[in-house]
């Protein structure tokens, strides 16, 4: 969970800054800078806003929401873990990440979701994110979008909003959030 809100908040510094010249095209674009390693740059889904939860040298906590009534909450969870640090130092992305260790990923999501069911996706730039669809309890449907970029886990955590009668995501709404994620640049700062 503390993941999912630090992605959160790096979402929402990402989209609360002003798009660079080179990607002016896209509408409420952004980008957001995690401490100082790389910086996440995409475009906010409409009608949404981020708040920063939490912040520190090694995570960023997040909350991406709707005013409307209805519209499923996000929580982005950025965490620096020296696991996914090479073994000559080097940091890692989920790319980088053998089949071992992605069972071993895959292995912690179903310990907290036991109907986890996971697809592979991309970014526009070729990062990796591996999508975990189930429910957290009987009721609640949730998806979580999860990768490692410089050796940063990154987990965005999608759930109905709190005032719907409906606890599951659609299929459109999911589509629309893997777009979402799936548009989002992961850019290494320059030295």
């Amino acid at each position: 969970m503390k993941k999912i809100i630090a992605m959160i908040l790096g979402l929402t510094l990402l989209f609360g800054c002003t798009a660079q010249a080179e990607n002016a095209g896209k509408e409420n674009f952004g980008t957001l800078n995690v401490n100082g390693e790389f910086q996440i740059r995409g475009q906010i889904p409409e009608g949404y806003r981020l708040s920063i939860l939490d912040s520190n040298s090694t995570n960023i906590y997040a909350l991406i929401s709707s005013e409307e009534a209805g519209k499923p909450q996000m929580t982005l969870s950025i965490a620096f873990n020296d696991l996914f640090t090479g073994e000559d130092g080097t940091a890692m992305r989920l790319n980088d990440v053998e089949d071992e260790g992605i069972e071993a990923i895959k292995a912690g999501f179903q310990e907290q979701i036991p109907d986890a069911v996971f697809e592979d996706a991309e970014t526009a730039l070729g990062t990796r994110l591996l999508v975990v669809r189930g429910h957290v309890d009987e009721d609640s449907g949730i998806v979580v979008f999860y990768s490692v970029y410089q050796s940063y886990e990154v987990e965005l955590a999608v759930v109905m909003g709190m005032d719907d009668g409906d606890v599951d995501l659609t299929e459109e709404q999911i589509a629309k959030i893997i777009d979402f994620l799936t548009n989002l640049d992961f850019i290494p700062n320059q030295a």
